[in-house]
């Protein structure tokens, strides 16, 4: 019976975060790989929520704030926050956010780990539609390569990969043992680099795909201490690092964190996207 009623307790506190974590118990780190290695550049704290994550033209994260219903947007270079963008009514557990890669004619991306939905809108929140989200209700962080989009399934069902309306395939990570969070994109040679943050193991996983296959690289902790949560990363190629979402256990963060993996080759979104 008691139990039973931790487990009720445990719930009830899970909904009222509002984070989509369905995990018990207390984060902790696998050991790092010796060919990656993670170096802390700023780590700020927020009065808001940041979730999922992603970066606008290289100068503004955007992080989702389900209990104030908008995606914030911060200066990249000192994590103030500027404007947001509200969200749709419906999209009351939004977690993940993703930018279509275009200034000119930006979508924004958002979904919703309470709904199946996928909610869409390219006059910055004016209107939304949505689409069927392939990842149902297990949607977490989002991404885009500037061909596909990407999401983590946050019940422990790997990556989505997929365009929306088009097509999926679903992409198992077994490399990370606890429910995945945050994901992000970044130009890996001529391939695409992925990055996956989860809820409670509180490490950073790389991978490689290739257009075919997804192949493991190694995985390093998270670049900061007193870690809760895990929740929300983002590439950005104006200055080449990744920011990076967690809970302290009172307070989100955002943090920046450069990135360097032995076999990485310096390249750009430009160059991966006329290779494919």
């Amino acid at each position: 019976m008691k139990y039973f009623l931790f487990l009720l307790v445990f719930a009830a506190l899970a909904f009222a975060n509002n984070d989509g974590c369905t995990e018990i118990g207390p984060g902790s780190s696998l050991q790092g790989s010796d060919d990656i290695t993670l170096v802390l550049v700023n780590d700020w704290v927020l009065a808001e929520k940041a979730l999922g994550l992603d970066i606008f033209d290289g100068m503004y994260i955007l992080g989702a704030d389900n209990n104030l219903d908008i995606v914030q947007a911060y200066d990249a270079a000192t994590c103030a926050p500027l404007g947001s963008l509200p969200l749709s009514g419906a999209n009351g557990s939004c977690f993940g956010v993703a930018w279509n890669n275009d200034a000119t004619n930006d979508t924004y991306y958002t979904d919703d780990w309470a709904g199946s939905n996928l909610f869409f809108t390219d006059d910055f929140g004016s209107t939304w539609s949505t689409y069927p989200n392939p990842a149902g209700s297990s949607a977490r962080g989002m991404d885009f390569d500037g061909t596909d989009y990407w999401t983590t399934n946050g019940n422990g069902g790997g990556l989505w990969r997929f365009q929306p309306g088009v097509g999926e395939e679903n992409i198992a990570i077994p490399e990370v043992p606890s429910q995945p969070s945050g994901v992000t994109v970044y130009p890996y040679g001529s391939n695409v680099g992925v990055a996956v943050t989860a809820y409670g193991t509180l490490s950073i996983f790389f991978y490689e795909w290739d257009g075919a296959t997804l192949a493991f690289i190694g995985s390093d902790p998270c670049p900061a201490s007193g870690v809760s949560s895990s929740y929300g990363l983002a590439y950005s190629e104006g200055n080449g690092n990744i920011y990076w979402s967690y809970n302290d256990g009172s307070n989100f963060h955002i943090a920046e964190f450069s990135f360097d993996l032995v076999s990485l080759e310096q390249t750009s979104w430009g160059a991966i996207k006329s290779s494919f």
